[in-house]
């Protein structure tokens, strides 16, 4: 259930989710207004990015509300302030909402124990990361013609799963939406929890294809979370051969997604990439909106979407 904060989508609910989207699709055809002119919103990214921080910033600025951005670089973190102390330090200058991304799962829920202000949880570790899900939403819906048109496709969450914070909010996501979702990945990278989910595991794309996926979402391999002395997979080129998203797949109108960054060759071909079945541009362009959208929420500005 979403609350002021903005943590997880875990529990979300198909009214939840109408709401929100709803209220983008405002912001998306400009008609949001100043509505964080007064407001106060804080972005603390303590790991890299370049599609959430900058339609988190574009969010807040063109909604008008005074931001401020602090990185581990060249703030009190870089000579060991704690993630409580700083989230301290910016509750105490007026912040309304706080916007944490973090190497460590679990920082943003941490995060929102020491502050007045609303927490949005832009990426913790392999956590989760519900204002992607929700653009993802955004920018799925459009495609098919509107939010109801989604209850009763298939999605196939394909690829490095155990490492993904973003699977963790988007199947939760997908299912509240009414789709029906199936994981195609490796056994060595599927996450304990998996079984919690109760979803099929697929072999291959090929396989996804053949189950009737209308939907094709790669994720990202993160080879940075892996080690050499704990191999996840045989060798890239294999990976790519069973869980690579490629020309052949898109057949019967699917679509398909990533998170981004796109390994190219890797988890979908650079001649998919930015096909038109891909929906990879539109999921990019979907995160001023759906963050402008969190974000009037988080500070109070908006109690329910407008129709």
């Amino acid at each position: 259930m979403l609350s002021r904060n903005f943590l997880t989508l875990e529990g979300v609910s198909r009214e939840e989710l109408r709401d929100i989207l709803d209220l983008a699709r405002v912001h998306a055809a400009g008609h949001g207004g100043l509505s964080l002119v007064g407001r106060t919103v804080c972005l603390a990214f303590f790991e890299a990015s370049t599609r959430t921080a900058v339609s988190f910033e574009l969010a807040a600025r063109r909604a008008g509300a005074d931001v401020i951005s602090i990185s581990e670089k060249g703030s009190a973190v870089q000579k060991g302030e704690s993630l409580i102390d700083t989230v301290v330090t910016l509750d105490a200058l007026g912040a309304d909402a706080i916007v944490v991304r973090h190497p460590s799962v679990g920082a943003a829920r941490l995060a929102a124990r020491y502050t007045d202000a609303a927490v949005v949880n832009a990426g913790d570790g392999c956590g989760q990361h519900p204002t992607q899900a929700l653009l993802d939403l955004h920018a799925l819906s459009n495609a098919v013609g509107s939010f109801d048109e989604l209850c009763g496709r298939k999605v196939a969450v394909v690829g490095d799963v155990l490492h993904s914070r973003v699977a963790r909010s988007v199947i939760p996501a997908f299912q509240a939406a009414g789709m029906e979702v199936a994981l195609v990945a490796p056994e060595t990278l599927l996450p304990s929890e998996n079984g919690a989910w109760e979803l099929p595991i697929l072999p291959s794309v090929d396989d996804a294809i053949d189950w009737g996926a209308d939907v094709l979402y790669a994720l990202r391999l993160q080879n940075e979370r892996m080690t050499s002395e704990s191999p996840r997979i045989p060798s890239v080129a294999e990976y790519a051969r069973y869980y690579g998203v490629a020309r052949r797949h898109l057949r019967d109108d699917v679509l398909v997604m990533h998170p981004g960054p796109v390994n190219r060759g890797v988890e979908i071909s650079g001649d998919v990439v930015l096909s038109d079945s891909s929906l990879i541009p539109a999921q990019v362009a979907a995160g001023v909106a759906v963050r402008s959208a969190v974000l009037a929420y988080a500070t109070g500005v908006a109690q329910k979407a407008v129709a």
